[in-house]
């Protein structure tokens, strides 16, 4: 008998992931920006991360179904992770653009590893980034968008 997950069961489970990967990152489970970027900023500042603008935020941004047999609908959802982390140029050896990409490579391990999410949380496509640099409320921003497909029962 397969088991159902809700959608506030995935986003805490990818949450819970976000977090042990991201210790100093804020993590939002709901999307909490709005339309306006330039307030993007000042809802991710961590304060454990010396104010800095450090955080995630997962929304759930497609519902696919696939007919499998009569009146048999199989369901997939997709959610999107925005990562923002704030800007340093520093040397070849410690920046910002080195360590917000060791962050999401150890996200990506973690979703990678099928073990990380209970095993009836199925991922059905890995996770897959895209990531750039961009202004948001007037400063220079890593970004990154990643989208997990996960089947919910």
């Amino acid at each position: 008998m397969s088991t159902t997950y809700s959608d506030q069961t995935i986003r805490t489970a990818l949450e819970s992931v976000i977090t042990t990967a991201a210790p100093l990152a804020v993590v939002y489970p709901w999307w909490v920006l709005g339309v306006k970027q330039d307030t993007w900023p000042g809802l991710l500042r961590s304060s454990a991360d010396n104010d800095r603008v450090h955080g995630y935020v997962i929304t759930r941004s497609q519902d696919n179904g696939r007919e499998v047999a009569m009146r048999c609908v199989e369901r997939d959802w997709s959610y999107d992770i925005w990562a923002l982390h704030y800007y340093q140029t520093g040397n070849r050896t410690a920046n910002s653009d080195l360590t917000f990409n060791t962050e999401l490579d150890a996200i990506t391990a973690a979703l990678d590893d099928v073990a990380t999410l209970e095993n009836a949380l199925k991922r059905r496509q890995p996770i897959r980034w895209a990531i750039d640099l961009n202004v948001y409320g007037g400063e220079l921003l890593h970004f990154a968008v990643g989208s997990i497909t996960i089947d919910p029962c």
